[in-house]
């Protein structure tokens, strides 16, 4: 008998969208917390709102806890809009599972997330992902932006003790 997942990751739907606003904490936009969040009823119905849901023991049934908002052109290039969790500080399995099922499901040629420069936590969950790399900044009054941008070719790392067979010693 196998056990179910601890946690399930699907399309929100408008219910999620109202319900997020009160248990996320820090976002990519606003990686502070705190102030007057943007609406998610929009990403919702344009089906562009991912959602990671676990199962809470104390209310029996299933809660959305994380959420990535995401939009695709038609060339194929993945823009991350939005991404958080709850608590006040992200949590970072949940920031790459969502990221990764994105990337996985929608087999973009390239992603670009851009965050705030000063958010260590949020370019550090990034930085761990592999084939994001750090591609230039822009400033937005006040802050400094890093543009993260993911590519297929730099996703793929060679496995370690892959990148040169090892040369036999040669009797002398």
């Amino acid at each position: 008998m196998s056990a179910e997942p601890p946690y399930h990751i699907r399309t929100g739907n408008e219910k999620d969208a109202v319900g997020l606003r009160t248990v996320i904490g820090s976002t990519l936009s606003r990686p502070e917390g705190g102030g007057r969040r943007t609406g998610y009823r929009a990403a919702a119905d344009r089906e562009e709102l991912l959602v990671l849901e676990r199962y809470d023991a104390h209310t029996r049934d299933w809660a959305a806890c994380a959420f990535v908002v995401w939009h695709i052109r038609v060339d194929d290039v993945l823009t991350i809009r939005d991404a958080g969790t709850e608590g006040a500080k992200p949590h970072p399995g949940m920031v790459k599972q969502l990221i990764l099922e994105l990337l996985r499901s929608l087999s973009p040629v390239e992603a670009i997330v851009k965050v705030r420069r000063d958010s260590d936590e949020w370019n550090e969950i990034l930085s761990e992902i592999a084939g994001f790399v750090v591609e230039g900044g822009e400033y937005r009054r006040p802050y400094w932006i890093n543009i993260w941008r993911w590519t297929r070719q730099a996703a793929v790392r060679p496995a370690r003790g892959t990148a040169r067979p090892a040369r036999r010693m040669q009797p002398r």
